[in-house]
């Protein structure tokens, strides 16, 4: 039987869609607060304080990024080795993890400073004013200076075909096949997928013919 793709939608930002929901509508990144500053009448010193906790944090954020980056391609490179050091790869794992949570952390205390510069009402100006791009851009988690992305990771299936996948959105469902789904993902963020759904055997090929014989991962964006 063949074994159908683990699915992995890793997003450079982590925790739960519910948290980042509330981080979203609670909290407020330098570039959205300092773009309304007119209409939110931000005093010069608000915008000097504001300024100089984004400028305090955004270089030890990089280091530790940069830490965080030497970390991983350690780690790539270990893994491939034909015979892995368990040991050492599984004890780089948890420096990568405690790296994460420390720029997680680095991040969450930013926020949080700057939200506490603004007044309540100011606060709850900026929700008006700001958009709906403004928001979807937004992660608690994501680098500073980087998007965030979605990677597929997997073991294919015996005779080495990957599974297909579907992305449906307002204007219907687009198809992959052979390995496409990583192209097919681009551009998409991780905020705006709705559900994902893995359908395999009988009714992977009932619905979607011959190219469902490997599996189906259906992937739903938000409307």
């Amino acid at each position: 039987m063949k074994h159908l793709l683990i699915l992995l939608i890793c997003i450079a930002g982590y925790g739960n869609i519910s948290a980042q929901d509330t981080f979203q509508s609670e909290l407020f990144p330098v570039e959205t607060v300092l773009k309304y500053r007119s209409e939110l009448e931000l005093s010069e010193a608000q915008v000097s304080t504001i300024k100089k906790i984004y400028n305090d944090n955004i270089s030890l954020f990089n280091a530790t990024k940069w830490d965080l980056d030497a970390m991983q391609v350690a780690l790539n490179k270990l893994i491939s080795e034909s015979k892995v050091d368990e040991k050492t790869a599984l004890e780089t794992m948890d420096k990568i993890s405690a790296m994460e949570q420390k720029l997680k952390s680095q991040r969450l205390k930013m926020l949080i400073k700057i939200k506490n510069e603004l007044t309540t009402s100011q606060q709850s100006k900026l929700k008006e004013l700001r958009k709906d791009s403004d928001i979807s851009t937004f992660k608690l988690t994501t680098p500073i200076s980087e998007n965030p992305r979605i990677v597929l990771r997997g073991s294919a299936s015996k005779d080495g075909k990957s599974p297909m996948y579907v992305i449906i959105d307002k204007n219907g469902e687009k198809k992959f096949v052979n390995g496409e789904a990583q192209k097919g993902l681009l551009g998409i963020s991780p905020d705006n997928i709705e559900s994902v759904n893995v359908i395999k055997g009988k009714a992977a090929t009932t619905t979607y013919g011959k190219d469902g014989e490997n599996g189906v991962v259906v992937i739903k964006l938000k409307q």
